[in-house]
């Protein structure tokens, strides 16, 4: 059962708070640009409409058993979008617990790039860039293995078009140095930014199957990923609420941090060969891990993150459609 909570509506068609999810959804179903959250007093959440709240920006909560999908409102011009590269302190609130997360956030930047994409040859690699003073090396990696496609390499970065940046944040998630303290990973991948989000559930209700009946491509990258956010300590033991949060930045706006891994990714992707991994063991090593250190309740098919997304970037409901059946990430 769901716990009792207070929704805060600030931006929809009538503002305001709200005891119950169907009162506050009226408001902000089909809005664009609705702003809300659920906070767990009502003092809180009056605060949060008013204005008053410490949050610097709009967050969503995605399970990756059911997805609610919120918006910010959209950058106005790629200056204020540059704003991202500054240290920022968010506050987190989860839809499921109302609980707030530690206001101090620390930053990473991933991205992808491949040569020659889905062509025999292609070469791909990733770049990570830690941001506001933590104590771990920038990443310019080769992705491992013979399929090179930018996505796979911003998930190993999360490598591959698909494989690549899965690749990226499967590798910020190994080399983070402090897996107990909160972690938002930017990307400019809108494929890496959908999977988070949106796509995760629908998946896992089909059995990981596309809505054409296809395998879902890089399953065994998505599920090792899950894994990994799944072991780290939770700010709540009882709380299906990770520490890991997504932001969706703008590609190529000036956004220092973000060209710097876009620079290491196109130097990763010309490095020696490296072995192929195989991720859908590593994923269930790091479940079974879990299980035996009884990390409280959260498992890779249920643990929940939070993505932060301008309202321009979300995908329309025909646009998930076929990029779900063609894969064309």
């Amino acid at each position: 059962m769901a716990k009792p909570g207070f929704y805060a509506v600030r931006r929809g068609r009538q503002p305001g708070v709200y005891a119950t999810w169907s009162e506050a959804e009226a408001q902000v179903k089909g809005f664009t640009g609705a702003v809300h959250k659920k906070f767990a007093d009502r003092q809180s959440a009056e605060h949060y409409v008013n204005g008053l709240a410490s949050s610097s920006s709009t967050t969503a909560t995605s399970s990756l058993a059911a997805t609610q999908a919120v918006q910010r409102p959209k950058r106005e011009s790629p200056q204020d979008a540059s704003k991202d590269t500054r240290p920022t302190k968010l506050a987190k609130v989860t839809a499921s617990s109302g609980q707030a997360r530690k206001d101090e956030t620390r930053i990473v930047y991933c991205d992808g790039s491949s040569r020659g994409n889905g062509q025999k040859g292609a070469v791909a690699g990733i770049g990570v860039v830690w941001q506001q003073g933590v104590d771990a090396s920038n990443l310019s990696e080769r992705l491992p293995g013979k399929l090179q496609t930018n996505n796979r390499a911003e998930m190993y970065a999360s490598p591959r078009s698909s494989t690549m940046m899965q690749h990226a944040v499967a590798r910020i998630l190994e080399e983070d140095p402090h897996p107990e303290l909160p972690l938002t990973i930017c990307s400019d991948s809108q494929y890496t930014i959908s999977v988070f989000s949106q796509w995760i559930p629908s998946w896992r209700a089909r059995n990981w199957k596309t809505s054409s009946g296809g395998p879902v491509m890089n399953k065994d990258l998505i599920l090792y990923i899950l894994s990994l956010i799944a072991s780290r300590p939770s700010p709540d033991p009882n709380s299906l609420t990770s520490n890991i949060s997504f932001r969706k930045v703008k590609a190529h706006v000036g956004i220092e941090a973000n060209e710097e891994a876009d620079r290491l990714a196109n130097l990763g992707a010309f490095k020696p060969v490296t072995k192929d991994r195989d991720f859908a063991k590593e994923a269930k090593d790091m479940e079974d891990k879990v299980k035996r250190e009884n990390k409280g309740i959260r498992r890779a098919d249920s643990v929940e993150v939070e993505v932060e997304v301008d309202a321009g970037d979300l995908l329309t409901e025909e646009e998930l459609r076929e990029l779900d059946e063609q894969q064309n990430f």
